[in-house]
């Protein structure tokens, strides 16, 4: 299994792969063109999205990937119209919250360069612990060379400008989320439950070769379950390259 990824990389992770014209966010239900659908069903705070994100992170450096698969992420948790977010998430409401920033993250930034920002939030020895703090989402933005403002992430993020961003106040952090965060945060939800996906870690590629057309891995508890296709970021990208080229086969008929 491979390491953490090491935060003077995370600048050069974003900075070496060419970033794609970034789509609306959304789990994917179609083919959308010539692209290989994949998903990656996780939880912010929870250590198995945390494993499998530091594999696909190899998936995301492979040089061309991102120009042969339409990448999106779905956030269990369950809607809930009496919680503060309109959703339930099953460490807390601070996941709740860092599931919201990240879906900023992908919803207005190219997809490495978000990638990227979710790592560094992933790199602390003391992981989960500041997931969903503005004060560590702020500052993995500016690790990665994101302008804050300049890119729509601190709108989204965001509701109000403050000087101080660590509080430690639970309540507090759920003052300062912006609308729009939050109305991804539910949107998404309701995407992934309605998908009947409830295991973080789950990776989903979409199959025009396998019967069921669907390549599913899952991490639970550590350990990865249903890979029949392996579970390395090399396993991901030949399966991935594997579905690409039939797609082009197809289109070629």
């Amino acid at each position: 299994m491979r390491s953490v990824l090491v935060l003077p990389l995370l600048a050069g992770l974003a900075a070496s792969i060419p970033s794609p014209l970034q789509q609306p966010f959304g789990v994917q239900d179609e083919y959308q063109g010539d692209k290989v659908n994949v998903s990656l069903y996780v939880m912010s705070r929870c250590p198995d999205a945390r494993l499998c994100e530091n594999v696909f992170e190899g998936v995301i450096q492979k040089e061309g990937i991102l120009d042969k698969i339409n990448l999106d992420v779905g956030y269990i948790g369950k809607l809930n119209a009496s919680a503060p977010l309109g959703v339930t998430c099953k460490h807390g409401t601070l996941e709740c919250i860092g599931n919201a920033q990240q879906l900023c993250l992908y919803n207005h930034l190219p997809v490495d360069k978000a990638y990227a920002i979710v790592q560094c939030q992933n790199y602390p020895s003391d992981f989960p612990g500041s997931i969903g703090y503005l004060d560590s989402v702020k500052k993995c933005a500016k690790t990665v060379g994101v302008d804050w403002d300049q890119s729509g992430v601190g709108k989204c993020i965001e509701r109000i400008k403050h000087n101080s961003t660590t509080t430690g106040d639970v309540e507090e952090e759920l003052k300062r989320l912006g609308k729009e965060a939050k109305k991804l945060l539910r949107k998404n939800i309701k995407e992934t439950y309605d998908r009947n996906v409830t295991t973080s870690c789950t990776i989903d590629i979409s199959s025009t070769i396998r019967s069921g057309g669907r390549r599913r891995c899952v991490v639970d508890s550590g350990v990865w379950r249903g890979c029949d296709d392996g579970h390395t970021a090399q396993d991901f990208i030949r399966v991935i390259e594997e579905e690409y080229r039939n797609l082009q086969s197809k289109k070629d008929e």
